[in-house]
């Protein structure tokens, strides 16, 4: 997060607590999110340099770290940074600072992470601009976000938060990003865009649950996941 007020509703214990339903629904995602990842960029993660912008208490980070890539963790958020520190081992660096002014060198990373980041901050392109300054040419920048429609306000807002799946004040409907504007964001910083899939929910397991249960959908319908390549200069 970039700012006390961003990271506000982030900033607490229990990321890794299986009792805490603060996060069960972002553990629970989670699959998801690294399910595209290895599709996405296949092959070992071992030697891999990682940056994960906004890393909370680094729910991608850490497993990414344990398959032996090496992972940078910026975040302001501090009880959630000790967190992923706790858990991450040696192959996790947890970095207090401000994604937008990450202390990482240019051009030093293979993939960067911006998972549930740009629906949180108020300059998202600054923070696509930051990440593109990272990567290596040929490097990834793997994003999930919110798109900015109704339907995903109904969702994320009004039943996400309104019947306790994610805190109250987690979202802020006008942050979330069309994947038009994110494309545009991208191309600025000199990525193009690979691929893009939608985060469908599925409702019934989730209200039976009581946890967010997603699914991968060809259709954008609220969330979507979508990876940019860092053109040669």
């Amino acid at each position: 997060m970039t700012s006390s007020a961003a990271a506000e509703p982030f900033d607490r214990d229990g990321w890794w607590d299986p009792d805490c339903r603060a996060f069960a629904s972002l553990r629970a995602v989670t699959g998801l999110r690294l399910e595209l990842l290895r599709r996405w960029l296949p092959g070992p993660w071992s030697g891999r340099v990682v940056a994960d912008l906004g890393c909370g208490g680094g729910l991608l980070a850490v497993p990414l770290a344990e398959a032996g890539a090496r992972v940078v963790g910026v975040d302001t958020a501090r009880r959630a940074l000790r967190a992923a520190g706790d858990r991450g081992g040696g192959g996790f660096l947890p970095l207090a600072g401000d994604l937008l002014q990450s202390p990482v060198d240019s051009g030093a990373v293979d993939v960067v992470l911006l998972a549930d980041v740009l629906e949180h901050v108020p300059e998202p392109a600054a923070a696509v601009r930051e990440a593109a300054r990272l990567l290596r040419p040929g490097g990834h920048l793997f994003v999930n976000t919110i798109d900015r429609s109704r339907l995903a306000r109904l969702l994320a807002i009004t039943l996400g938060e309104g019947l306790g799946f994610v805190p109250r004040g987690t979202h802020d409907a006008r942050w979330f990003v069309r994947p038009q504007e994110l494309d545009a964001m991208a191309a600025a910083g000199g990525l193009r865009l690979c691929t893009r899939r939608g985060e469908a929910p599925r409702l019934w397991r989730t209200l039976r649950s009581g946890v967010l249960a997603l699914r991968e959908s060809a259709r954008i319908t609220a969330g979507y996941a979508a990876l940019y390549e860092r053109m040669a200069t």
